[in-house]
Formats: C-alpha cells, sequence, structure tokens
C-alpha cells in the first residue's frame, strides 16, 4: 500500500503532468485561454454549422455545469475557437448541443491563461470519455488520473455503451483509477533508483503522447491517419515506462498490473465492451512484455539464432494478440504461445540450462506452487495494493524456486536474465 509521502508525491507529480499537458505555448500575461476543436461530422447524428460551443466545468460531485457567457458556434467544417477565463473553474469541459444531441470533450484538471489548447473532435468516443472523467472527480480521484489513462481503454467501438450506461461508466471510472494507483504504488515499491524522478519522466511522456494523439486527430482527415495516429499513441505508451529509464522488466510487469486491474473491475459490461477494452490493454501489454524479454535476451548474450527466434515470437505475438479482437481465450492462446516459443528457444541455446526452464516452470506451476497461487489470486484483485501484494510474493517465490533449480554451467547473468523472463511469461500466460 502507499505510503502518505508516496500518495502526496505521486498526487503533486500527476497535477503537474496534467497541468503541462494543457498548458502549452503559455504566455501568463494573458487573461484568457483558448480551446480549438471541432465537432465531429462523419457520424450518423453530426451536429450542423452554428452549434453552439458552451465551456463548462466538472463540479466536486461529478456534475457537469455551463459557465455563464462562456460559448462560440461553429463554422461550416464544424470547428469552433472558445475563449475562456482558466481562472474561473477547474475541470474543463467543452459541449457543444443542438437539437437534443449533445457532445462533449474534457481538457484537463489544471489550465492556466495564456495556453492554447488543440481538442480532439467532439464525438461519442470523447462524450464517453468525459463521463467517466466526470465520475473519477466525483470519487476523488482526478489527482490520480491522467487523460491517457482514459483514452487508451475507451474507443469508437466500445463508448456508446460506455457512454449510455451509468453503471458501466462507474466501473471504468473506478477501473481506470485503481490501474492509476498502481502505476504509482509500483514505482514506490518495486522501481529502484530514482523512482520517482522516473514516474515524472514516464508521466511527461504519456502527457506528450496524449497532446500528440490530440493534435493528429484534429488534423486527420480519412480513418487510416486516425487509425495511424492511435497506433502511434498506444506504442508510446506501451513503452513509456522503459522510455523513461525504467528497466524493462519492470515496466512490462508495471503494464500487467495496469491490464490485470483494468478488466478485473469490468464486469456489467457487455461482452463486446469487454473485448474492446481486453484488446487494448492486450496490445499494450504485448508491446511491453516483448520489448523487456528480448532485452533480457540481449542482456544475457543469447546467441543471434535466439534472439532472431524470440524478435519472430514477438512478431507472432502482436500478430495473434490484434487477430483476437480482444476474446479472452484466444489472448490467453497468443501469450501462452509466446511463451512456449520463448521457452523452447532459450532451452535450445548453449547459455541455457533447459532442465532448469523445466524445473522452475513445475516447481511454480504445481499446485501450491507460486504460479497456481497468483493465478487464483491475481483474478479477484481489485484495488493497487492488492494486485501489488500478489505480484511481489509472486516475484519472490519464482525467484526462490529458481535459486533452488538446477542450473548446471549457466552463468549467474544468465541465470538472472532467464529467471526475469520465465516470470515475465508467467506473469502474463
Amino acid at each position: 500500500m502507499l505510503t502518505n509521502k508516496s500518495k502526496i508525491l505521486s498526487t503533486l507529480i500527476l497535477m503537474l503532468a496534467v497541468f503541462g499537458f494543457a498548458c502549452s505555448d503559455s504566455n501568463n500575461n494573458s487573461d484568457s485561454a483558448t480551446v480549438n476543436g471541432s465537432v465531429e461530422q462523419s457520424q450518423a447524428k453530426s451536429l450542423p454549422e452554428g452549434t453552439v460551443v458552451t465551456m463548462a466545468t466538472i463540479t466536486s460531485n461529478g456534475s457537469i455545469q455551463a459557465l455563464d457567457g462562456v460559448e462560440t458556434t461553429t463554422n461550416a467544417q464544424g470547428e469552433f475557437t472558445l475563449t475562456f477565463d482558466a481562472n474561473a473553474a477547474q475541470n474543463f469541459v467543452v459541449m457543444a448541443e443542438s437539437q437534443g444531441e449533445e457532445m462533449m470533450g474534457f481538457i484537463s484538471t489544471e489550465v492556466e491563461n495564456g495556453s492554447e489548447i488543440i481538442l480532439k473532435p467532439l464525438d461519442i468516443e470523447s462524450t464517453a470519455e468525459t463521463n467517466v472523467f466526470a465520475e473519477i472527480v466525483a470519487d476523488g480521484n482526478s489527482d490520480l488520473v491522467l487523460k491517457s489513462d482514459i483514452e487508451t481503454v475507451i474507443t469508437s467501438n466500445n463508448s456508446s455503451e460506455i457512454r449510455d450506461n451509468a453503471s458501466v461508466t462507474a466501473e471504468y471510472a473506478t477501473a481506470i483509477a485503481a490501474s492509476a494507483e498502481a502505476r504509482a504504488d509500483f514505482f514506490a515499491n518495486e522501481v529502484e533508483q530514482n523512482g520517482q524522478d522516473k514516474l515524472e519522466a514516464t508521466i511527461d511522456i504519456l502527457v506528450d503522447a496524449q497532446a500528440r494523439l490530440e493534435s493528429d486527430l484534429d488534423e486527420a482527415s480519412n480513418t487510416e491517419e486516425e487509425e495511424q495516429a492511435v497506433e502511434l499513441f498506444l506504442e508510446t505508451s506501451a513503452n513509456a515506462f522503459a522510455s523513461a529509464e525504467v528497466e524493462a522488466n519492470n515496466a512490462s510487469a508495471a503494464i500487467s498490473l495496469w491490464a490485470r486491474l483494468m478488466l478485473n473491475n469490468i464486469d456489467s459490461a457487455s461482452e463486446s465492451v469487454e473485448n474492446e477494452t481486453r484488446s487494448q490493454v492486450s496490445i499494450m501489454t504485448a508491446i511491453a512484455v516483448s520489448a523487456a524479454v528480448e532485452a533480457e535476451a540481449q542482456a544475457s548474450a543469447m546467441s543471434e539464432q535466439t534472439q532472431d527466434e524470440i524478435n519472430n515470437a514477438s512478431v507472432q505475438l502482436m500478430t495473434d494478440v490484434r487477430a483476437a479482437l480482444g476474446v479472452k481465450a484466444d489472448i490467453e492462446a497468443a501469450f501462452e504461445d509466446f511463451q512456449n516459443s520463448v521457452e523452447e528457444s532459450m532451452g535450445n541455446d548453449s547459455s541455457v540450462n533447459s532442465e532448469f526452464i523445466l524445473n522452475v516452470n513445475a516447481s511454480i506451476n504445481a499446485a501450491t506452487g507460486v504460479k497456481t497461487i497468483f493465478d487464483d489470486s491475481i483474478v479477484s484483485a481489485l484495488s493497487a495494493d492488492i494486485a501489488l501484494d500478489v505480484f511481489t510474493n509472486f516475484e519472490s517465490g519464482l525467484f526462490t524456486s529458481a535459486n533452488d533449480a538446477e542450473s548446471g554451467q549457466m552463468t549467474e547473468a544468465s541465470i538472472e536474465s532467464t529467471t526475469r523472463i520465465l516470470l515475465l511469461l508467467n506473469l502474463n500466460s
């Protein structure tokens, strides 16, 4: 569980990160801020030219209230520019409404006068995201959550149900907050050497990825460009920990826990909505675990052939995860096939004793083994502290099993890297 000190620290860092996202190109001498955006024109219920766009705020109870006198209208392309006093409130929301149809998009918790903000097009997806953020504010968790956390799991494919179902909205708010807390908790407890600096660097990358996505989506002229923008966002987000110089194995473990908490906290959504979320988090998990396994194989000086085989397995994992479309059994099969391929390649490498791999797996998968205990426990973990406890017990137990396993002529470095790879593989299979 987070200590008070680490909670305060993570809160301050996250608030500063969100502040930085909203306040690009700041001019402190200005007495207003500007948001540029558009209302999506490609939907079945696209809003017409002259649609009124209003600035609003999310109150502490999660309600959305319009600010008096802060409004404009869209032009023929659905574009708008809205100027407002950033000191008037916080948790700003842009609302577009016409003939009973309403679209929304939220900016951030902190905005400074003099900033110019680019907001992605207002549509059903951005409206669902705003509803979830409003719930997060009401729950008192807005200081933990980045806009990118919400962006990752709410897509055009699951947004309608999330927007229209209050219980699903609430579940996503809880899941996203739990995952965000797990991120801060993981850095506080698992990341050594300047953990708080690496957390701040990670958040900076996530904030920049969100800002880039908003800009790219605002400029996109077709579906292909929108999909490319989202792909870049997911890849950048999945690599954010490692890009902030967190060890690849820790980066992968952190994302795996984040993904688990997201899925564990969602149980009232339809199968299609759950599958879309599972697809998103599995893509990010696959990116992270592939990078970590490849890094460990390289660090332990496994042969080029082994490294090439692991790289090929990584490519196949991404192909299989994307093709699974979030179906639980197919996602699980993709990660199990990846584990089998990597372990077979390592077992054939001259620097690794294949019996070591077999013995470790046999030990941890026994009826009372740590993998069995982990699998039984992690499926019901709903909070960050419980998930981290389950993980640390699994990690400790796996390394104990590795220490007890016959390693033959393996070097200490090879044992260390192989054990870390086994940890990551078993964490996701």
